[in-house]
C-alpha cells in the first residue's frame, strides 16, 4: 500500500520571516515592517491567531516591486532636473504651531 505525497508542501522554517528577523535583515524598525503589513504593502499571515509571518516570496515580491518603482522614478527625476511634487508640495510647521503640537502630545511612558 502507497501513501501520496501531501498535495500542499510545507515552507522551510528558513523561508518564513518574523517582522523582527525581516527588521534586522532590512536594518528598519519592527515597527515599519508591521506598517507595511498593516497598509497592505507587505503581505504576512497570522499564525496561532496573533504572530505575525511573512514569507520569503512576499519578501522577493515587495523588494522587486520597490526596485523597479524607485528605479523608475528615480529615472524620470533625474533626467527632467525638477523636483518631485511630494517634495515641493512640503510645508514647514510654523513655531507657534509646532509649540501648541509639542505641548498637546501626551507624555511618553516607557513600559
Amino acid at each position: 500500500m502507497t501513501t501520496a505525497a501531501p498535495a500542499v508542501s510545507r515552507t522551510k522554517r528558513s523561508d518564513i520571516y518574523t517582522p523582527a528577523t525581516l527588521a534586522r535583515e532590512w536594518q528598519c524598525s519592527e515597527r515599519h515592517i508591521r506598517n507595511l503589513i498593516s497598509n497592505g504593502k507587505l503581505s504576512a499571515f497570522r499564525l496561532g491567531g496573533k504572530l505575525l509571518r511573512i514569507t520569503a516570496e512576499a519578501v522577493e515580491d515587495f523588494e522587486c516591486r520597490n526596485l523597479t518603482a524607485s528605479a523608475g522614478s528615480t529615472e524620470n527625476a533625474s533626467s527632467s532636473g525638477e523636483m518631485p511634487l511630494a517634495s515641493a508640495s512640503v510645508t514647514r510647521l510654523g513655531p507657534e504651531t509646532r509649540a501648541r503640537l509639542n505641548a498637546a502630545r501626551r507624555p511618553c511612558t516607557p513600559s
